[in-house]
């Protein structure tokens, strides 16, 4: 009998050589998820491939009557970006990591960037961030990114990072202060605004910020979804994702 994989990735589209991953999945005020969702959009990003496991939710997302999986995967130039529509089970953590890492070296990855949320009971929008190595943390500082000196980082973030320096791929993860794990676009405005100077892009968030409370709406089912698989991760641990 066939074994079924527990994760497999599909390219429908080839990526340019040496790709930038940026991994935005949800987590806490879904700022990735919601950075990376803005990103596609304004950055008119196509539709490269898709992400498929027995432990995601069994549903089809609908686009103008066309079935699209859930889990999906964008890109344009050099930049890829991994987008869920559906919140990620802390069973599906560590082999979806390894997987995206596998696939990552298989596609000569420039580098990988993971989103994530820090939160935080204080209001002021700040971003801090962490790397595999102390090149990527000397780069960070010379971007002007504060660095998050302490401090433990769980899910997709924190395993992707573990991951990638196990096989030496440059990878890096950029938080975003927020208040808890209600959506926060403002948190994901800020993620966006360090995006643009690290890497030329040129995306306003303006329209993010302005449209902050009916993005809040739309995305709360999935915050409610997310913050249900949260409570099965270990309580004891700060977790900043």
């Amino acid at each position: 009998m066939e074994m079924v994989e527990d994760v497999r990735i599909t390219l429908i589209k080839e990526l340019e050589e040496s790709p930038i991953i940026i991994e935005g999945l949800p987590g806490v005020g879904l700022v990735g998820g919601i950075a990376a969702s803005f990103m596609v959009d304004k950055l008119e990003m196509e539709l490269a491939g898709f992400v498929e496991s027995r432990f995601l939710p069994p549903v089809a997302l609908l686009r103008e009557g066309v079935a699209q999986h859930p889990f999906r995967i964008y890109a344009k130039d050099r930049v890829a970006v991994l987008y869920s529509d559906v919140p990620i089970a802390p069973a599906l953590t560590y082999d979806l990591s390894k997987k995206i890492v596998e696939w990552a070296s298989q596609v000569k990855a420039e580098r990988i960037i993971t989103l994530a949320g820090l939160p935080s009971p204080l209001k002021e929008p700040a971003v801090y961030g962490v790397a595999t190595t102390k090149e990527m943390i000397d780069y960070l500082r010379s971007q002007d990114v504060e660095i998050l000196q302490e401090g433990v980082i769980s899910g997709m973030p924190g395993q992707l990072l573990l991951d990638c320096a196990q096989v030496s791929i440059p990878a890096f993860c950029l938080l975003a202060q927020t208040p808890g794990m209600n959506p926060d676009p403002r948190g994901a405005a800020e993620l966006i605004k360090v995006l643009n100077r690290l890497h030329g892009f040129d995306i306003d968030v303006e329209p993010l910020i302005q449209e902050a409370e009916a993005i809040e709406a739309k995305m709360e089912e999935l915050a409610k979804q997310t913050r249900k698989l949260k409570q099965q991760e270990v309580k004891e641990l700060p977790m900043f994702y």
